[in-house]
């Protein structure tokens, strides 16, 4: 009995994890209303690092589950998905009219829709490596370095629609199979090299002294990631023919 509690509170620490991603999900959600954009954003990237840490401590205590798989996209659809959506239409969209819902919710709907495609793939084996489409937390999380870039909400319609098209095209990379690189699984695991302590260091200079340009440069590399990665693999894949000089008989 006392075997059975012990493993049933091994299994509820991942999942507070999860709720606490919620939390700070619906959080964001009540700030955005109140016009807090930047608190807002600030929440949704909170979020994300309570999702990577239920992911971690699951794995570190041997308690992954299909329950915890579950709780853990529902807690991602709110606080990616829609807290996201909500955010990116009041602070930057609203301007630029009826087509404004149709864009957050096209984000909304990419975010389940990629959340929906990785719990039925998870079950089966693959490469850990690379995840095929943006992450949403990753696509969440990039969306949220914009905003807090330059919280003040965007006055005109013309700004609007670029919001608009930057959340269509990063809406489309979700549902993409573009490859993006596993970066928990990367460090998680391997030794501490000189290199990855380099780059631990770095961002944590980054994050503690110019944040909101590291954190849009940093998420935003990682959105570019994938696409670049494909298109390197298709010239390797098919790498231009040479062509040999056409020799003119004398």
């Amino acid at each position: 009995m006392k075997v059975k509690k012990a493993y049933q509170g091994v299994m509820v620490l991942p999942s507070l994890f999860s709720l606490t991603n919620l939390f700070f999900g619906f959080m964001s959600v009540l700030l955005t209303f109140q016009g807090r954009y930047r608190m807002a954003a600030f929440l949704i990237i909170i979020a994300a690092l309570m999702d990577g840490l239920d992911g971690l401590v699951a794995r570190a205590m041997h308690a992954p589950s299909d329950f915890g798989v579950e709780l853990d996209s529902l807690a991602d659809a709110v606080s990616f998905g829609l807290a996201t959506s909500i955010l990116l239409y009041y602070w930057g969209m609203e301007m630029a009219g009826p087509p404004a819902v149709f864009f957050s919710f096209v984000f909304l709907t990419a975010a389940v829709l990629r959340l929906a495609r990785y719990n039925v793939r998870s079950r089966v084996p693959s490469d850990r490596k690379h995840y095929q489409g943006l992450t949403v937390p990753s696509a969440a999380m990039f969306m949220a370095a914009v905003v807090n870039f330059h919280p003040v909400p965007l006055a005109t319609r013309e700004s609007g629609f670029l919001v608009a098209v930057l959340t269509l095209v990063v809406s489309l990379f979700m549902v993409s199979t573009f490859p993006y690189r596993n970066f928990i699984k990367a460090f998680i695991g391997h030794r501490i090299d000189i290199r990855n302590a380099l780059i631990v260091a770095i961002s944590l200079f980054g994050v503690l002294f110019y944040t909101r340009y590291f954190l849009l440069l940093f998420f935003g590399l990682n959105v570019l990631s994938g696409p670049t990665v494909a298109l390197v693999r298709a010239f390797k894949k098919h790498p231009r023919k040479k062509t040999e000089p056409k020799v003119i008989p004398s």
